[in-house]
């Protein structure tokens, strides 16, 4: 069987897509590039156009849920979630919204996230962001199980392996961070 060539500068097993949930890649080989580009550069495009799909909905969003939102792209790109799917479910929000009336009780941005998570990151992801008994971090990796995770803390660094029970997701608890 030969291998298909692959553009200058791309390596092919990074564009391979994974055959099963349960396989999953090791999360750096995001930070090194995948489809062309880094998770912060595919990032770094998804969000500003997802947030102008949303704005469309005439509302206005705070920096918690901007936050929240480019904190759950990142994680949906990890899983390796298309920037096109990260858009049509921001285009369908709002046109539920105008068409339907859907949403009328939560913000348009904290609705997406929760869509988001609700179709591609159901546990825990590598990621995300979450809120540990020792401060806010990013996930690193999470167990097989989903049990357990390495959680990276923004303000000093370390990495702690901590029970998946201990941590929770920002909007979990949006009251005591928003506005």
């Amino acid at each position: 069987m030969r291998e298909k060539p692959t553009p200058a500068g791309r390596q092919g097993w990074l564009s391979v897509p994974r055959r099963s949930e349960d396989e999953r890649l090791d999360p750096h080989v995001y930070e090194r590039g995948m489809n062309g580009l880094t998770v912060t550069e595919a990032t770094g495009r998804a969000f500003p156009r997802v947030m102008d799909i949303l704005r469309r909905s005439g509302e206005s969003y705070s920096e918690f849920e901007e936050q929240l939102v480019r904190q759950t792209i990142r994680a949906a790109l990890i899983s390796q979630v298309s920037r096109a799917n990260l858009y049509r479910i921001a285009g369908i929000l709002v046109a539920d919204r105008r068409d339907e009336g859907a949403h009328r009780d939560t913000s348009l941005a904290l609705a997406y996230v929760k869509a988001l998570r609700e179709a591609f990151l159901p546990r825990l992801s590598v990621g995300e962001s979450v809120e540990t008994p020792a401060g806010s971090g990013e996930v690193c990796y999470v167990s097989g199980d989903g049990a357990n995770a390495v959680v990276r803390l923004f303000s000093s660094g370390r990495e702690l392996w901590l029970p998946a029970a201990w941590l929770s997701r920002p909007d979990q608890t949006p009251e005591a961070r928003a506005s």
